[in-house]
């Protein structure tokens, strides 16, 4: 009985050994060419190439949605100035994640907008060619009348003119530099008797603001100092919110007053504005 176990158990060893042995001598079956793409390491089976009319369509298409994507992503950014500003700005610098930003960011942001404004509708390339003088935004309905949001918007612009490049003029430094016990040094000042008694500017930079309801409306604008045109101009419509409303209190008109005149010149030609003095 064992013999026979064994046998038999030989005989199927001896069957699975042959089978084994003459599956590996077989050859494996062809396999279709495969296309190495150099930019894309993974293997494409080669097929046959579409026809030309379908590969120009795929093209347009491709270059239509990629402009599409590139105008959407660049929409929001506005990271450059216009050509005319002769500083570059980076060209990488990210966008602003405008749902994530605080108000006073976005406030800024918009101010941004308003100096590229003022940028693109200049009316002659490259832009201004001599210093720009800025003033105080004030409301609309009575034209000495401000508030911190004028004095601000004023302020922000200087700056934004400043870093394109421009000449930015700054009527309110002093003449010296003022010290003043126990509280520090000055450089600025709104005191007709301590600022320069002249100035010299080709524009000036000026403004409104009006509010309605939940909107600000605010206008700029850049008027030649030589002829009074204005040579260029933006507009801003800003949703107002607790951060603004606390920047429009509170408001300010200084009292009549002998008007105290500080001359703009430009080109050798006198051309005063008044500093109206609450004195």
């Amino acid at each position: 009985m064992k013999k026979l176990y064994t046998r038999l158990f030989g005989s199927a060893a001896l069957a699975i050994a042959l089978g084994l042995s003459s599956a590996c001598s077989k050859e494996p079956p062809p396999q279709p060419p495969v296309v190495i793409n150099l930019n894309n390491p993974a293997p494409l089976t080669q097929k046959p190439a579409p026809p030309a009319e379908n590969q120009n369509a795929k093209a347009q298409t491709q270059q239509t949605v990629a402009a599409s994507a590139h105008a959407a992503a660049a929409q929001p950014c506005h990271n450059e100035f216009p050509a005319q500003i002769r500083q570059e700005h980076a060209p990488n610098t990210p966008c602003l994640d405008m749902e994530s930003m605080d108000e006073a960011s976005f406030f800024n942001m918009q101010i941004h907008e308003m100096a590229l404004q003022l940028m693109r509708n200049f009316r002659t390339e490259p832009g201004p060619d001599g210093p720009i003088a800025v003033a105080t935004f004030v409301d609309l309905n009575n034209l000495y009348r401000t508030s911190p949001f004028g004095r601000y918007l004023a302020e922000q612009l200087m700056g934004e003119l400043q870093r394109a490049g421009f000449n930015v003029v700054e009527i309110r430094k002093t003449e010296s530099i003022m010290i003043k016990p126990k509280f520090g040094e000055y450089g600025l000042s709104r005191d007709v008797q301590e600022i320069a008694q002249e100035s010299s500017a080709s524009y000036i930079l000026a403004g409104t603001y009006v509010t309605r309801g939940r909107y600000i409306m605010v206008n700029a604008r850049l008027i030649s100092n030589q002829n009074n045109i204005v040579a260029s101009s933006g507009l801003k419509i800003l949703r107002r919110d607790p951060f603004l409303d606390k920047m429009l209190w509170p408001t300010a008109t200084p009292s009549a007053g002998q008007a105290v005149r500080i001359p703009v010149k430009e080109l050798g030609q006198m051309s005063d504005i008044k500093i109206l003095s609450e004195s």
